[in-house]
């Protein structure tokens, strides 16, 4: 019996440009309106009838539908009973509307026009208008745009959502993803044999640890000398946690797309539906790992894109210290500096444990007709000759070798009122 599902992916594209001050109060003004109704959604009464006449009056329609009409499609506050209570009365909510030509956001040629309380028109660079239309070309099931304000600057979210409906293939181009907290991530690519194998190694995080330090040493010295007060102390938690938070984004974005593309590829070259099983560490074998963050990031995002894109891909458990044949514990036979050899001392199977969660994965295919799913994987000297081989890719600490990202972050563009 086939399983199905459904996906759902988003591709968001955000651009940042500064504005002259009326146009943030008028996204000020509406945020404060917003949270009005909001509030009362939440608490089960009526708006005031003064805050619905302003809004009526100081918010153009574009806007003002999606957060009083319960019955408009993009209605806002739909199941808000249901969701965490907000510490803030006055939430930042954004201004929300379709992308289209009558609505409150639209393209035209390399322009995109916002109607606010005045008409704002942001030229959108070329680099990033040929990646905004290619995510178009690709047919999302909504595009929809999101205004808010962020540090006094104007901030523009086009967002692309895709809806599709997938199928568990029987006979898969098998890609088994491997996140592992110590060694970064293995990909495995399988179609009867081991086509590919790449090892993905994280960025260097030390220096960004050493600066951590330094901040941590500075913030506690200050405070046990009695000369720091807690907002001071919040500042410098707040650096901290920046520090470390904005060093792997890049190269997740950068891996992402390097594995998609060529899942992609490979599967239309063998005529074969992918089917991609991702096995995330445990939160034990998680914690006080450097790499926590950023192997959940990357797993968040990967599926993403997988959804975009409509692969078919499942969450699960592949084990690389048991046995795939018996389920006995595996041990440790040989180190190498690229390898580490596991054997079974119950029944004598041995592999590399990064190629043990594969033979895992292996074990779910439908078994085919007359005899049993193969639990052999070929190594990398029988792999295919044509570029198919074994890769090893460091990561990065060069922004600028980050291929099309999947958000474009305070670009700078150039904003012309009218």
């Amino acid at each position: 019996m086939s399983q199905q599902k459904i996906e759902e992916g988003f591709r968001v594209l955000t651009l940042t440009a500064n504005v002259s001050e009326d146009i943030l109060n008028y996204i000020r003004r509406y945020q404060v309106l917003a949270s009005h109704i909001y509030w009362a959604r939440r608490l089960g009464v009526e708006p005031a009838k003064e805050v619905l006449n302003k809004i009526t009056e100081e918010i153009g329609s574009y806007w003002r539908w999606h957060i009083i009409d319960e019955k408009d499609p993009m209605y806002l506050f739909k199941g808000i009973e249901k969701t965490p209570e907000p510490y803030s009365f006055i939430l930042k909510l954004p201004l929300v509307d379709a992308l289209h030509p009558k609505k409150g956001a639209f393209l035209d040629g390399n322009r995109l026009v916002l109607r606010l309380n005045r008409v704002v028109e942001i030229e959108i660079p070329r680099r990033v208008l040929e990646w905004l239309n290619k995510r178009l070309a690709e047919n999302p099931d909504r595009k929809t745009v999101r205004v808010f304000e962020r540090d006094g600057r104007l901030v523009v979210q086009i967002v692309l959502h895709k809806r599709n409906v997938v199928e568990r293939p029987d006979n898969p181009l098998l890609v088994v993803v491997d996140l592992n907290s110590s060694h970064g991530i293995v990909v495995h690519y399988w179609d009867g044999k081991l086509i590919k194998t790449e090892k993905y190694k994280p960025p260097n995080r030390g220096w960004r640890w050493r600066q951590v330090r330094r901040l941590m040493m500075l913030r506690d010295r200050l405070y046990n000398l009695g000369t720091i007060t807690q907002r001071q102390i919040n500042i410098y938690s707040s650096l901290i946690r920046t520090t470390l938070r904005g060093s792997a984004k890049p190269w997740i974005q950068q891996v992402v797309d390097r594995v998609v593309r060529r899942i992609r590829r490979i599967a239309r070259r063998r005529g074969k539906e992918p089917l991609v099983m991702i096995d995330t560490p445990s939160d034990e074998s998680l914690r006080n790992s450097s790499l926590q963050r950023t192997l959940r990031s990357f797993a968040k995002y990967l599926e993403n894109i997988l959804s975009w894109y409509g692969i078919y891909w499942e969450e699960t458990r592949l084990y690389s210290t048991l046995c795939p044949i018996c389920g006995n514990e595996l041990r440790l036979k040989m180190r190498t500096r690229n390898t580490r050899i596991m054997e079974c001392p119950k029944c004598g199977f041995n592999a590399d444990r990064d190629t043990v969660p594969l033979h895992w994965a292996i074990k779910t295919l439908p078994t085919p007709r007359g005899g049993k799913t193969p639990v052999r994987v070929i190594e990398e000297s029988d792999s295919e000759p044509n570029g198919y081989g074994s890769a090893i890719i460091v990561g990065t600490n060069d922004e600028n070798e980050v291929g099309m990202i999947e958000e474009m972050v305070d670009i700078g563009v150039r904003i012309k009122e009218t």
